[in-house]
């Protein structure tokens, strides 16, 4: 890597930043988003630089093992001082680089109850976080995504050669050229399809979800549902539309879509609910969601319940 690579400040900058991010006790990833993000020049100096350090040290990794001869012995040679110390510098940036390019890079995004968030990946696609939620994902592989909260839309940039995939709980989501939902629940996952198909995976079954499929993944296997494919990404404009859902599930999406917990009564949790809720804030929401459950809402400081 010559020195032109490092001729301006921008490149000065990603190069201080490699080095940082090169630390295992490095910790500082929100001002990495933040400066990745303040210029697209950031970025590309960055990954340009990374780029050509991971190369260098994949050749030292792929060089063929030297030829060892024994020769007579001849007059002691001594490599001067400061070429030593370039030598093991480069082995050690070698195995530094070699253990860095190995390492996880763990990116989480949360968001707070009845908040939401929009996540562009480098890939394009796109990554729309309802409120309560988590996602982990690792900067060295961004397609592989862990859902360990919440529910987040999935708009997914195929590449066959390069999957996108989501875990969440004990079920494995593979894209297949795909716009699909995934909720993370108290014993399972839900996931619906509004375009393309995505196949999931788990330790009892396999199926592939097309457009207005969607499936309770639990440990007693998948449980099959219908749903409108304009409904799949409805939360994000406050309305949940269900199709014989229960109301332990209902409970659970509308707890992440308004800042306060809701329970619900063990003699009604597996009560079917078919229909939509419009999620508002305002004063009379409970009232209106005990007409349309047919259930009664307890308000207390911990958050609502409902009760038959």
């Amino acid at each position: 890597m010559g020195m032109s690579a490092f001729s301006t400040d921008i490149d000065r900058e990603a190069l201080d930043w490699l080095v940082r991010v090169n630390d295992p006790a490095f910790e500082a990833w929100e001002d990495w988003d933040v400066w990745m993000a303040a210029d697209a020049r950031h970025a590309e100096a960055y990954w340009r630089l990374a780029e050509a350090e991971g190369d260098a040290v994949e050749a030292l990794k792929t060089a063929p093992a030297p030829v060892v001869r024994r020769v007579m012995p001849r007059r002691a040679f001594a490599l001067p001082r400061s070429a030593m110390a370039a030598a093991f510098a480069l082995i050690a940036l070698g195995g530094a680089w070699i253990g860095w390019s190995q390492r996880p890079q763990p990116w989480v995004l949360e968001t707070a109850p009845g908040e939401t968030r929009t996540v562009i990946l480098e890939d394009g696609s796109e990554l729309y976080l309802a409120g309560a939620t988590r996602l982990t994902l690792d900067r060295r592989r961004p397609r592989d995504v862990t859902l360990d909260a919440g529910r987040a839309l999935f708009e997914v940039t195929h590449d066959e050669a390069n999957p996108f995939v989501v875990e969440v709980g004990d079920a494995t989501l593979t894209d297949l050229g795909t716009t699909f939902d995934v909720t993370r629940l108290g014993d399972g996952a839900r996931v619906s399809v509004s375009e393309g198909s995505v196949r999931i995976d788990l330790e009892s079954a396999t199926a592939t979800l097309n457009p207005s499929d969607s499936v309770i993944a639990s440990g007693r296997g998948l449980e099959r549902r219908t749903i409108s494919t304009e409904d799949v990404a409805g939360w994000r404009e406050g309305r949940l539309a269900y199709t014989g859902e229960t109301l332990a599930v209902v409970a659970q999406d509308l707890s992440r879509a308004m800042n306060r917990p809701v329970e619900v009564s063990p003699a009604i949790a597996n009560r079917r609910f078919i229909g939509s809720l419009t999620v508002t804030g305002d004063p009379e929401q409970s009232a209106r969601l005990s007409r349309l459950l047919g259930v009664t809402v307890v308000e207390d400081r911990e958050g609502w319940r409902l009760e038959p």
